[in-house]
């Protein structure tokens, strides 16, 4: 196999240029690479809720979002106190340090490429599909290989031996994405993402 973009005409670069982008968008939605994060203010859209009362275009590279922002209009505001934030003793720490640090999230739901919301001018931290593979760390070359080797064995070693190989290499893929998960999050103060109880209860 010479070349898979375009494929050089053997059976397995045509694999590998078919699985490619799955492999890829599975990987990077898999763990917070930082390579990947991204942060955009959002275009607003007309608002087809009554319930929200913003609603923003998700960017065309989005594969997964992860919150959004509320720090911006707290700074624009001058820091003035949040509103629907308790002023009353004792404070709730956790919640002044996701609103003052960017590891909390406003309340958001996202119905097809719209996102809704009820913070104004939006602000989003997402994972983005990087095509760039000059972007890419190590750890995610090593597991991108391991995942494309679950991919392709399948079809072109066939039947249960092919099922075993595969089974086995995305094992192997996993295991490296968790050691993978750990490392960045050793890169970064961030907890492990905020999913709010509000969201939660909605199943969004």
């Amino acid at each position: 196999m010479v070349a898979i973009s375009p494929p050089d005409g053997s059976v397995e670069a045509g694999l590998c240029k078919r699985f490619y982008p799955i492999v890829r968008r599975e990987l990077i939605e898999s763990s917070n690479w930082q390579f990947a994060l991204k942060r955009v203010a959002l275009a607003e859209v007309t608002n087809p809720s009554t319930v929200w009362q913003y609603a923003y275009e998700l960017p065309s590279d989005c594969i997964d979002a992860l919150r959004i922002l509320p720090l911006a209009t707290i700074g624009e505001a001058g820091l003035f106190w949040p509103a629907g934030v308790s002023t009353e003793w004792p404070l709730n720490a956790q919640l002044l340090d996701d609103l003052f640090s960017e590891r909390g999230s406003s309340n958001f739901t996202i119905e097809g490429t719209t996102l809704l919301t009820n913070e104004p001018e939006a602000v989003l931290k997402y994972k983005a599909d990087v095509v760039d593979t000059t972007k890419f760390t190590g750890l995610f070359v090593t597991a991108f290989g391991m995942l494309m080797a679950s991919y392709l064995a399948g079809p072109i070693i066939k039947g249960q031996e092919g099922t075993r190989i595969g089974a086995s290499w995305r094992d192997s893929a996993m295991v490296m994405i968790a050691r993978a998960g750990a490392g960045e999050a050793n890169n970064s103060s961030e907890r492990a993402e905020h999913v709010s109880e509000f969201i939660r209860a909605r199943g969004c």
